[in-house]
């Protein structure tokens, strides 16, 4: 498959003009049957959530649920932020990032369910500050993870046996580099892009040093370096077509047409991989867990899919009954959309039949699934310091973008990453 080569020049006014256009709102009320419980969230209902409101509207016939999707992206987080501030009907909603979660709790969008978690037995584990589920602001649980997804690294394995290349059961970055070369071809690219080197050797809050950034850590630059050493040498798919295509959010279609070959992901990107009909391939996936950064293994993973609930939601015992079911007996049906609960209580069959469709062994490699997935116990680094946090985000974006299209050498953008944040972090820890 010949690919469209964009040029710098293109993709860097494409990115302005699509910032121009996300300051648009999006259409779509989202209004539901009057009355009803409105939920929305970013993952098809097809994908589980559908099966989650039918068990929770069987258990509880009193309440009516309506689910609203929308997508998550930069444009459908957009939609959902205009919704929330402008009164729509919304009582319970799904964050995804951490850059939004800062957002969306730090403008009163978020309710206070610290009461609710102490008063409850079976969430107490939601108040461990140490492996944290949870965002608490100020001392008030605002938010609850639903799902736990640990990163891996997916091999396609036709290519991988055509090249003669052993499956890793550990590895390091340098490992994962040099099999990224050997992996690529005139036809596949050997990788989508590096790990976050930084994340897994630094692990949670890993943007922050005490009252000021982090960014001054070797290992963020070497992310960088790395990153565009790869994408120079064609070891790892080039960052013009990346930001073009928008691959940053829609990755499976190019892993499924062997555009490039290992994929750095979670579980929820398996639900593309056996679904022959709608992404057609003729070969299995093989897992690797991530690879380690001077032998810090931090997973790069975290609990995540937090559920909150509108404080200006007339309909609270609702909405808690709701956020409660999905969270403990509901969640099951979550596995189809690569959603693993947060509070476990799933068996390893569960799993498999739930995350990887009805027919596993012949998309998957059974025996690297259970020694990856099932059977590891990743360090999950999920971020509880969110000072700054949207500002930070947007500055290592863009200037990662800049680095990696070639227009900055990695050590003058990660240092002006360091001073945007050092400046956000002060700014933001000067409100009030």
């Amino acid at each position: 498959m010949r690919r469209k080569r964009f040029s710098r020049r293109e993709v860097l006014a494409g990115l302005g003009a699509a910032g121009a256009a996300a300051l648009v709102p999006g259409c779509g009320s989202g209004g539901g049957r009057s009355g009803a419980l409105q939920v929305w969230g970013g993952v098809p209902a097809a994908s589980g959530p559908g099966d989650v409101v039918k068990a929770f509207q069987a258990k509880f016939p009193q309440y009516a649920v309506d689910y609203t999707r929308f997508v998550n992206d930069d444009r459908g987080n957009l939609k959902l932020d205009t919704a929330l501030q402008g009164g729509v009907d919304i009582d319970v909603y799904f964050t995804y990032s951490q850059g939004a979660m800062a957002l969306r709790a730090g403008s009163g969008l978020a309710a206070d369910l610290t009461d609710r978690v102490t008063n409850d037995p079976e969430l107490k584990v939601f108040l461990d500050t140490e492996q944290p589920r949870s965002y608490i602001d100020n001392g008030k649980v605002k938010a609850l993870a639903t799902a736990r997804e640990p990163f891996f690294v997916l091999f396609n394995e036709k290519l991988r046996q055509q090249a003669g290349v052993e499956l890793p059961q550990a590895w390091t970055i340098d490992e994962f580099r040099s099999t990224a070369k050997r992996l690529t071809t005139d036809k596949t690219v050997g990788a989508y892009t590096v790990p976050d080197i930084a994340r897994i050797a630094l692990g949670p809050n890993y943007w922050y040093d005490g009252n000021r950034s982090n960014f001054g850590d070797p290992h963020f630059e070497q992310g960088f370096r790395v990153g565009r050493e790869m994408i120079a040498d064609g070891t790892a798919f080039p960052w013009t077509e990346v930001l073009a295509r928008h691959l940053d959010a829609y990755q499976q279609n190019s892993f499924l047409t062997e555009e490039f070959h290992l994929w750095s992901t979670a579980p929820f990107n398996l639900r593309y991989l056996y679904d022959a009909k709608k992404y057609p391939h003729d070969f299995k996936v093989s897992f690797a867990p991530s690879p380690t950064v001077d032998g810090k293994d931090w997973n790069g993973g975290s609990y995540s899919n937090f559920i909150m609930i509108n404080p200006k939601s007339p309909k609270f015992e609702a909405a808690w009954a709701f956020v409660k079911f999905w969270l403990t007996e509901g969640a099951t049906p979550m596995l189809k959309g690569g959603k693993l609960p947060a509070l476990g209580g799933v068996t390893d069959d569960q799993v498999i039949t739930g995350m990887l469709g009805k027919e596993p062994d012949k998309y998957f490699d059974m025996d690297s699934f259970r020694r990856v997935v099932l059977e590891a116990d990743p360090k999950l680094a999920t971020d509880t310091r969110l000072t700054g946090f949207p500002e930070i985000t947007l500055a290592v974006k863009q200037q990662r973008d800049l680095c990696w299209l070639g227009e900055k050498d990695p050590g003058v953008a990660i240092r002006e990453v360091r001073r945007l944040a050092d400046a956000a972090i002060a700014r933001n820890e000067r409100r009030p």
